[in-house]
Formats: structure tokens, C-alpha cells, sequence
């Protein structure tokens, strides 16, 4: 099939010509606005299979007046829930043939916030995915136009009409009856600060002790990749007799609390069980091999791109939005060899 005349890659009409339609047909099909006969995509299909054709993203743009892209919106890029989440909405929408772009929300600068979400929307993106792990990204929300298309990942249940939720409080409270029914009388937590939700695994664990009737001792908050401090908190644990089991906020938490047990003599785990959360691909390594929870970040995102598809296209057909969907995505628990029994003997 002869292309038109100078060019070395197929343009819009060559597709047209090649399916023997017109090109705005073509440009119907493509752009998903009118509905096309069931005969003519076949056709259009096929030729642009046959010719290779690529459709331009700013030439769409132009006539959709909106990009075939998404925007993140999230503060904290480098955190482990944020990044992979991110690999889920791009791998999702890599597959319709969307850009994803990421825009950073400054946590310390809330005052930001705004001018940042102005700056996302400028592109005219089709749809936004906002993440409410924090508060920089409740406040985002305040920002997005009410017809935009838009999911909320994270955040408490109900707090975006499209929402994808990870069961992190289900998880917090897994973990915890996980020690309790291993024997121990109580659990004490290392955590980290609690966001702007209830969604939180630190609620989970006051939720486990609270259903057995066991008074919660007070949580050790250490701040965010401060790992001396959840070092010093080990060793600040590792001095008290009635300390055997701990659920850290994570994984680097938890490893650095083991430091700080050893360093005070207490072994882990024939003296004291310690479990932590996110299941990140060192712990496994680590000595003892580190219990965890594991939580599925990428398939949020997954989830998240393609809840938002759907806003898109029906908003692009003349179509009513989609039913409201709020969708959890549950963990699971990696057993492994930081927890033991308690009583009964098995620990002196």
C-alpha cells in the first residue's frame, strides 16, 4: 500500500484510504466520540495493523482538547507505597496508550498545593488519580474540577465517589492477633506517624487489642526514616521483662528494632517476636527472616487507571459516568522466622 507521497511513516488519511473510509471516520474511531459501524472498525482496524499506524498524542490533543494522559498527583515520590502505585497506573496505562504523568505535592509545604494541582491540569490531561495517603493529597482534592475524571487511591472508606482503598488497618490488626494467638500477652508497637486517616495500621492494632480486651501499651512513634530512632526504641524495649512481641510500622522499622533489641541482649526471636509490614524484598534476607504483611500497591494502581478509563470514555462518548465504585485491596500475611510461641514453655 503506497503511503502519501514523502512520507516515511503513515499519517491519518493513509489509514483511510487503505480501510476505504473517510478521515474523519477514522478520526471517530480513534478518538472513541462517535459510535463507529461494527464493518467500518474492522476495516480501520485492520489497515492501521497493516500500516503501523501510531496516532499522534498532540494531534488528539488538539481535537479532544485533552491529552491522552493522566496525572498523579502524590507527595512523598521516593515512599515504597507511592512508587510502586505508581508502577500499577503506568503499566495500566501504558496498555490504553496513555502517558502517566507524576506530579509531586510538598507535605511540608501545604501552601504549594494549589499552584502544584494547576500546574498537572494545565497539560489537559483526560483524568486525575489522587493519592490520599497524606494530607497534602486531602487537600489536592479541594482543587480538582468536579467534572474532571477522577479516583482517589488510599484515604478512608468513602472519601472519593471512584476509590481504590489498601486494607492497611485490616492488615495492622492481622498482624497483631497473629502474636496474640502465638501466646502473647500484650503487643507493643513502633510505629510511624499516623496520616490524616483512620485507615491506618496503628488503628488496626489498637483494634486487635481492644476485640481480646487487652489494654494497648503506648505506641512508640519514631519519625519517618529515622531509623536511629526505631534503633533506640528497640533498646528502650529490649530493657523491659514484659516486652515479647512488637509489630513495627515497617520493615526498615522493624530490622532497625531488632538492632536495638540485640544490642541489649535480647534475642529475636527466642526472647522477644517482632513482625513488620509492607513485605519489602530484604526482609525476606534479613536473619531471622522477617514476618510481614504484604500490601498489593501495584495492583491499586492497576485498579485505579482502570476505574478512571472508564470515567474517560464515557465521558468521551456522550455516556453518564460510571456508578460510583469504591474498590479494597487486601494484603496478605508472610510467615516467616521472626515470631515464636509464648508460654506453654516453649520460651524461657
Amino acid at each position: 500500500m503506497a503511503r502519501s507521497a514523502g512520507r516515511t511513516r503513515p499519517v491519518i488519511k493513509d489509514v483511510a484510504k487503505l480501510a476505504g473510509v473517510s478521515a474523519p471516520t477514522v478520526s471517530r474511531y480513534l478518538n472513541g466520540t462517535v459510535n463507529v459501524t461494527e464493518d467500518k472498525r474492522e476495516r480501520i482496524a485492520k489497515a492501521i495493523k497493516e500500516l503501523g499506524y501510531e496516532p499522534s498524542i498532540v494531534a488528539r490533543a488538539l481535537s479532544n482538547r485533552e491529552m491522552d494522559s493522566v496525572v498523579v498527583f502524590a507527595a512523598n515520590p521516593s515512599a515504597f507505597s507511592t512508587s510502586e502505585t505508581n508502577h500499577g497506573v503506568e503499566a495500566a496505562a501504558r496498555k490504553r496508550r496513555f502517558l502517566l504523568n507524576i506530579v509531586s505535592l510538598d507535605e511540608s509545604d501545604m501552601d504549594s498545593v494549589k499552584a502544584r494541582v494547576r500546574m498537572g491540569l494545565s497539560i489537559r490531561p483526560a483524568g486525575v488519580i489522587v493519592y490520599e495517603y497524606d494530607r497534602a493529597g486531602i487537600a489536592a482534592l479541594e482543587y480538582i474540577p468536579k467534572d474532571m475524571p477522577m479516583v482517589v487511591v488510599g484515604g478512608s472508606f468513602g472519601d472519593g465517589e471512584y476509590q481504590v482503598i489498601n486494607a492497611e488497618r485490616d492488615g495492622g490488626r492481622w498482624m497483631t492477633m497473629h502474636l496474640l494467638d502465638l501466646g502473647h500477652r500484650t503487643v507493643f508497637h513502633v510505629g510511624r506517624p499516623e496520616g490524616p486517616t483512620d485507615n491506618t495500621r496503628t488503628n488496626g492494632w489498637r483494634d486487635a487489642l481492644k476485640e481480646r480486651g487487652v489494654t494497648a501499651p503506648d505506641p512508640i512513634i519514631v519519625p519517618d526514616d529515622d531509623l536511629e530512632e526505631s534503633v533506640k526504641a528497640g533498646r528502650t524495649l529490649g530493657r523491659r521483662g514484659d516486652v515479647t512481641a512488637i509489630f513495627a510500622g515497617n520493615d526498615e522499622t522493624a530490622i532497625a528494632v531488632i538492632r536495638g533489641l540485640r544490642e541489649v541482649g535480647r534475642r529475636v526471636p527466642a526472647d522477644v517476636s517482632v513482625v513488620g509490614f509492607d513485605d519489602r524484598n530484604f526482609g525476606a534476607m534479613w536473619n531471622p527472616a522477617l514476618t510481614s504483611y504484604t500490601q498489593n500497591f501495584l495492583d491499586m494502581g492497576e485498579r485505579s487507571f482502570r476505574m478512571l478509563f472508564e470515567q474517560i470514555q464515557a465521558k468521551r462518548v456522550g455516556d453518564d459516568a460510571p456508578p460510583s465504585q469504591v474498590e479494597v485491596v487486601q494484603g496478605k500475611p508472610c510467615l516467616r522466622a521472626s515470631e515464636r510461641a509464648y508460654g506453654d514453655g516453649e520460651i524461657a
